[in-house]
């Protein structure tokens, strides 16, 4: 009798300890589960504050490079303006052109990127940058006194041709119709080379894409269309 009592005593304690451990492991389960969202939730804002704190670096680079750039326009003008008004101090009687391109170097700085583009257009007619075939933007930009960056800007304002290649290219057209025209004894090859292109297939391939005919075809057009108005 004694020792069934034992029995029941150690099988209930055995139960006790079986469910003790089973609640522990839940408890345990619950406890790891939480540790490891927060762990999660904590990785997660690390994160987010990495994100941001690379996000700040990289505005204050790009607001710090603006500011370098905006010095360095700064710069070319202030020692182009120095350079005119050196020039001019060593002829006593300078003339309106010069006092006038002073005005104007010293105005560029303040214009909208839309006035610099009809400015940069008439340089560009002015200083005939174009019909260099090998023309870079760095020298492009040095011959006008402005930074790379300024000129780029610039050209981009333009609704059509609005990438420095574009806007060479029709200038150099331009400039290719009316030579095709004020000179018909002119080869197209000679043209071509006048325009600013580097070799006649350019030409006669950028031609034929803008206008739908050949330079030629276009010098006869204009041709008959000149010997018409004339009678």
């Amino acid at each position: 009798m004694q020792e069934a009592l034992i029995l029941k005593l150690i099988i209930l304690a055995l139960a006790v300890t079986f469910i003790a451990v089973i609640i522990a492991l839940v408890l345990s389960f619950n406890v790891t589960q939480k540790l490891m969202k927060h762990n999660a939730n904590l990785v997660g804002q690390v994160k987010e504050s990495d994100k941001q704190q690379a996000s700040t670096r990289q505005a204050l680079y790009e607001t710090e490079h603006e500011l370098h750039e905006a010095e360095a326009q700064l710069k070319i003008a202030h020692d182009k303006i120095n350079d005119m008004m050196r020039q001019a101090n060593q002829d006593q009687h300078p003339d309106q052109s010069l006092q006038q391109e002073i005005k104007n170097v010293a105005n560029v700085a303040d214009m909208s990127d839309e006035q610099l583009m009809d400015w940069i257009d008439a340089q560009m007619d002015k200083l005939g940058l174009y019909r260099n075939p090998d023309v870079t933007l760095k020298e492009i930009a040095q011959a006008l006194g402005l930074t790379q960056r300024r000129v780029t800007q610039a050209i981009k304002t333009r609704k059509a041709d609005n990438t420095l290649a574009e806007y060479l290219n029709t200038k150099r057209l331009l400039n290719g119709c009316r030579l095709l025209v004020e000179q018909p004894n002119w080869t197209i090859d000679a043209v071509a080379h006048e325009a600013g292109f580097g070799g006649t297939t350019t030409f006669r391939t950028i031609f034929r894409n803008r206008f739908g005919m050949s330079p030629k075809q276009y010098r006869e057009k204009k041709r008959l269309i000149v010997g018409t108005q004339e009678e």
